[in-house]
């Protein structure tokens, strides 16, 4: 499906560049009776093409708009990683990189921010998180040889996970800190 919206998104382009080439140079060339069909099919093509790209840029910029923390907590583990690397970029990283689903080895996005390279494992719990995951994110931070490691939850840390990320280095991001992040979303 996303191959075929794909196609589908470049043949929109290709339809655009054709129109706009119409609009500005070929359209003295045709004659009268061919610019009756030529003329609304430019503007309906140029005017679709504006719209989609509307469309997807709300998408892409809004689409946490307005985000209660309850809705997280009901989020699936895909959604709820790709919603993390949007709130990393809202709050100032950048080159931002979900690694595949299956086989990442710990570390479920990679970013930078102020030169660093920090390796984040995405966990939606609803109880507490254990050592588990400090363990699989530091096991991935050197996998991917990164500067930094963390873990994010809409859950808490229990007290042996907290102990054993202070003794390793690796940041702990919380459900109260998850809502400070949170703060940065679009209103």
């Amino acid at each position: 499906m996303r191959t075929l919206l794909k196609k589908a998104y470049q043949l929109l382009w290709g339809l655009f560049i054709l129109a706009l080439a119409y609009s500005f140079w070929a359209r003295s060339f045709l004659p009268r009776q061919l610019r009756q069909y030529g003329d609304p099919a430019s503007f309906g093509i140029i005017s679709l093409f504006v719209v989609i790209n509307a469309i997807m840029l709300y998408h892409h910029h809004f689409r946490f708009r307005d985000l209660k923390m309850e809705t997280v907590d009901i989020m699936e583990g895909e959604k709820f990683e790709s919603f993390c690397a949007y709130l990393l970029k809202r709050n100032g990283f950048n080159h931002i990189q979900l690694t595949q689903a299956s086989g990442d080895q710990g570390i479920d996005i990679i970013a930078r921010k102020k030169g660093k390279t920090i390796g984040f494992q995405c966990k939606r719990y609803t109880g507490f998180v254990g050592n588990k995951a400090v363990q699989e994110v530091w096991a991935g931070h050197h996998f991917y040889q990164l500067d930094e490691a963390a873990v994010i939850t809409n859950s808490e840390f229990s007290d042996s996970a907290i102990a054993l990320a202070d003794d390793l280095g690796v940041m702990l991001i919380d459900r109260k800190k998850l809502r400070r992040l949170m703060r940065r979303l679009p209103s």
